[in-house]
């Protein structure tokens, strides 16, 4: 130490102390800002990684509704196609109970009874209708017209 104070003055020797007091502190705050940088490096990875899981919680999630929709659709499109099918089986069924309605009418009318009244044949004729909506073509149509030109009002049987 003699040899310090020997080469150098008080003053000398106090503001090399100061310098190396800033330098020692200049050093610190580099490594606190180093640090601070690479924690929040950190925190923004981590930040990154965790929207990263939630988004692929939301992406698995969609996937999961998406099939249980695809799922729905499927069973509603079979639902659909047994409804159609049900529904198409009635309008048959319904197309051959106006058939046989009809020509028992007919028959009726036209080799029993000879005469219509309107009420009897506006019931038929609206069953007819319906007959020809369900797409129904046969003999029908014919029968239909025998009705039609049968007389309103009985044959009297006096004559």
């Amino acid at each position: 130490m003699l040899e310090l104070l020997e080469n150098f003055s008080l003053v000398q020797i106090l503001i090399i102390g100061i310098l190396i007091f800033l330098a020692i502190k200049e050093v610190w705050g580099f490594v606190d800002w180093a640090i601070g940088k690479l924690r929040k490096r950190d925190t923004n990875i981590k930040e990154e990684q965790d929207e990263k899981d939630k988004m692929e919680k939301r992406v698995t999630k969609l996937e999961t509704g998406q099939t249980e929709v695809l799922t729905a659709i499927s069973n509603l499109t079979n639902n659909v196609d047994s409804l159609s099918e049900n529904v198409d089986l009635l309008i048959s069924s319904d197309r051959d109970a106006i058939k046989a309605f009809i020509t028992n009418q007919h028959h009726h009318l036209c080799y029993e009874q000879k005469w219509i009244d309107d009420y009897t044949l506006d019931c038929i004729e609206k069953r007819f209708d319906h007959y020809v909506e369900e797409h129904g073509n046969s003999f029908i149509e014919q029968l239909m017209g025998e009705i039609r030109a049968l007389p309103k009002k009985p044959i009297d049987k006096g004559e």
